[in-house]
């Protein structure tokens, strides 16, 4: 659930990136020739995602395969039940499982009781982390804590009106 709340914080921020970027020339617009909300986060969505991707595809990752990282980085014993469980809003086990094999024969990751990441993981992480970080600061750029908090929050009562 954790990386639903970081996923729908990261939407609102580029949400609001879109939006606010060109204040001036949106406001003088008619409200007829505004576009819907769901324009701005459809289009969000898919320069975030593109921009994840790129980074995942240099380093040789898969979405699921830096969800797994990321996790095994974050809990010290945390086994492939509980990755699938944390998971399970964006892969099934068997996708997990897969991925998890993956790393395995990458020597990313190793498995006893727990998954732990190896040493040509935690250098894996520690590139992809700081790649995100630059994207994640380039999103932010000229976005302040009150605008970013105003975005969740009008997200969040969005997501509460729909479900």
């Amino acid at each position: 659930m954790g990386e639903i709340k970081r996923t729908i914080a990261f939407l609102g921020l580029a949400l609001f990136t879109l939006t606010s970027c060109d204040e001036k020339k949106i406001a003088n617009k008619s409200m007829e020739d505004k576009l819907p909300i769901g324009y701005y986060l459809k289009k969000t969505d898919n320069l975030l995602t593109e921009g994840i991707n790129r980074i995942h595809q240099e380093v040789d990752i898969t979405r699921t395969d830096w969800q797994i990282i990321n996790a095994i980085n974050e809990n010290a014993e945390i086994d492939r039940q509980q990755i699938a469980d944390q998971l399970s809003d964006f892969a099934n086990k068997e996708t997990i499982n897969e991925a998890v094999a993956t790393l395995l024969s990458r020597q990313l990751i190793h498995e006893d009781n727990y998954l732990s990441l190896t040493e040509k993981g935690k250098d894996l992480y520690r590139t992809c982390f700081q790649k995100q970080k630059m994207f994640r600061q380039k999103a932010m750029s000229n976005i302040t804590e009150a605008d970013y908090l105003q975005t969740i929050v009008t997200l969040k009562k969005i997501i509460d009106n729909l479900e």
